[in-house]
């Protein structure tokens, strides 16, 4: 990912409807798991503000890729150590985490599963990992070559990669599910119009329709208290190991 792209996201991940909402999906969907003193891995972080919230319950180690990327951890995120590695290779040993986290990160490996079956040897017996992955080959746009996103996922394989790499899932579920229909209109409108940018979109959602998204993406989150979504623009999957 280019460095301008690292800088849009560290500048919106604190007050962004969709950052502030996926980390309290984050959050309720990890809470079986989540203690005091634990060993955090925020794998793939990016700037650093989807794992940086994890800080209260341990200690968090952030990993990318990306020497762009850990600046903006060391910069602005104190909690958060910064650790050079790529997903499908960790530079951990096993067992070495209590938690793991990757949040729309899996997407970027083109060995999807040897990122997966990395996640799982560097969790200890009894923890959890939780993976957010983009859905739907058919909602893919512009924006997923920008972030450089190589795969998109049905529910069930996202799941299947899971349990391959010899976790137990416990939950899988859709979210985002308003999110669908007006991605699905523009991934038509790029198919149709190839050469269009999705500027003018990101602009107008940030003015007029936040409050909005922010409105149903709470509401969302109580109805997946109980229940599972049946179609979204991402994947959810929360698993541990036996």
């Amino acid at each position: 990912m280019e460095v301008e792209e690292y800088a849009r996201i560290a500048a919106a991940e604190d007050d962004h409807w969709w950052y502030r909402n996926t980390r309290a999906l984050m959050a309720d969907l990890l809470a079986p798991w989540l203690g005091t003193n634990q060993r955090i891995l925020d794998a793939g972080c990016g700037p650093g503000g989807n794992g940086a919230w994890l800080a209260e319950h341990g200690r968090v180690v952030g990993v990318d890729l990306s020497p762009d990327a850990l600046a903006f951890v060391r910069a602005g995120r104190p909690d958060t150590t910064p650790v050079r590695g790529s997903l499908d290779r960790l530079p951990f040993e096993t067992g070495a985490f209590d938690v793991a986290v990757a949040i729309t990160v899996v997407t970027c490996v083109p060995d999807d599963r040897a990122a997966i079956a990395e996640l799982a040897r560097v969790v200890r017996p009894g923890g959890a990992v939780l993976v957010f992955e983009p859905a739907f080959r058919s909602l893919r746009r512009a924006h997923d070559k920008t972030v450089h996103s190589l795969h998109r996922y049905r529910r069930h394989e996202l799941a299947d990669l899971v349990t391959r790499a010899g976790l137990r899932v416990q939950r899988a579920t859709y979210v985002y599910w308003f999110l669908a229909p007006p991605a699905a209109v523009l991934a038509s409108a790029e198919r149709i119009r190839p050469h269009a940018t999705d500027q003018a979109g990101s602009d107008v959602e940030r003015r007029a329709l936040a409050g909005t998204f922010a409105r149903l993406a709470a509401a969302e989150r109580r109805y997946l208290a109980t229940r599972d979504v049946p179609f979204g623009t991402t994947v959810a999957v929360v698993a541990t190991k036996d």
